[in-house]
């Protein structure tokens, strides 16, 4: 057995983004925050992020709009307000798509070339400038990952760049700051953070450390996320799925997905779909493909829910959790199947097509083969 693990440092709990100011003084005086559209100053979070970091003096300037599915350009335009400013570290406030635009920027701030060549292959060969991730939503994992997922607008591909030397100085997750996200995107998100803990769990790079965070992160994530839906100041259920959530990001980094995310990049990119509803559509499906390879492994998350008796056979606990996972889509109003949102019969093939190269197909416990992947769509029709 040989593997490696990676994590960064984690602080976490409620409040614990007072913190912020104290932690970002280690790096020096000087930092490029990054923030989505606005949500921050709608829901007025941002003063609790804002004010340890003038509490401690630091200079702040200031990237903000950064859209839900990032471009190379948008990490072209943070590098240089980063360069034009001699900024000391970046700090990544928001979503998936906004620490991957702080990583990315952190990760290739010393670099000389265009971040597009950095997108198609190029390996990093400086050193990254710190960044402190300080997720605002429970789902994409970002803050322990060490890819940035972006998009090319000239040919439409989106795929990761990803370099171990990416992860976060500081990884600081503070449920509080998830407790005013919508109620669409606290179903979407949840949902992305129990595709990867399953993924992560299934994945063909597993391994006892990735396992051990992948099954407390289902169980965390199946028990408190249709409450955070449902009760958005629900204190307790906002905590456990953002602890779900950080834990399936830390399996995720370490295992891979699969193949849920194999044909959720270029599905998402075909209809503008967000990730975490595609990966909430697909999961199900997906799991039903895999049944046949990984049984027992749903059989003991079944039993490990108290879905089925400890003594039941592998099939039928399996079958259970299946069902349990469609039953929560359903709950938390995600559609049933892909043609609810746009998937059009005609471009199954191109789909299908574009996800065979994914790294994340290759860790999928079952070989799936183009053939599949229609079969697949086509179901979703």
């Amino acid at each position: 057995m040989l593997f490696d693990f990676l994590v960064p440092q984690i602080i976490f709990g409620p409040g614990c983004v007072w913190r912020l100011g104290a932690e970002a003084s280690i790096f020096g005086k000087k930092l490029l925050l990054c923030m989505g559209k606005g949500s921050l100053q709608a829901s007025g979070m941002i003063e609790r992020v804002i004010s340890p970091l003038e509490a401690a003096g630091l200079e702040i300037v200031y990237y903000g709009g950064i859209a839900p599915e990032p471009t190379i350009e948008s990490v072209e335009e943070s590098l240089k307000i980063a360069r034009e400013y001699e900024v000391d570290m970046v700090i990544g406030v928001g979503g998936g798509s906004v620490l991957d635009v702080a990583k990315a920027a952190a990760g290739l701030y010393y670099e000389d070339s265009k971040v597009k060549e950095y997108f198609e292959g190029r390996e990093p060969e400086q050193r990254v400038l710190p960044w402190i991730a300080v997720p605002t939503t429970a789902g994409s994992g970002a803050e322990v990952t060490k890819n940035a997922v972006l998009r090319d607008l000239d040919t439409g591909k989106k795929q990761s760049i990803r370099w171990d030397w990416w992860q976060a100085s500081i990884a600081l997750v503070d449920p509080v700051l998830t407790m005013t996200m919508p109620r669409q995107i606290t179903a979407q998100s949840g949902m992305d953070a129990l595709t990867h803990a399953l993924e992560a769990y299934t994945s063909r790079w597993a391994t006892p450390m990735t396992d051990g965070l992948a099954i407390e992160a289902v169980v965390l994530i199946c028990r408190n996320l249709y409450s955070a839906y449902s009760k958005g100041r629900d204190k307790d259920a906002r905590q456990q799925v953002s602890l779900g959530s950080l834990m399936a990001g830390i399996a995720l980094n370490n295992a891979r997905a699969g193949l849920v995310h194999a044909l959720a990049h270029p599905l998402g990119v075909s209809y503008h779909l967000a990730h975490g509803l595609v990966c909430a559509v697909l999961l199900p499906q997906v799991m039903e493909f895999n049944m046949i390879a990984v049984a027992e492994k749903y059989a003991r998350v079944a039993k490990e829910l108290h879905l089925a008796e400890v003594d039941a056979g592998s099939a039928d606990a399996a079958e259970r959790l299946v069902h349990f996972v469609r039953m929560l889509q359903k709950r938390l109003q995600i559609p049933a199947k892909l043609g609810e949102v746009g998937l059009q019969e005609e471009d199954i093939p191109g789909l299908a097509e574009a996800a065979l190269p994914s790294g994340s197909l290759a860790a999928n416990p079952r070989k799936a083969m183009y053939a599949d992947l229609v079969n697949i769509l086509e179901a979703n029709l």
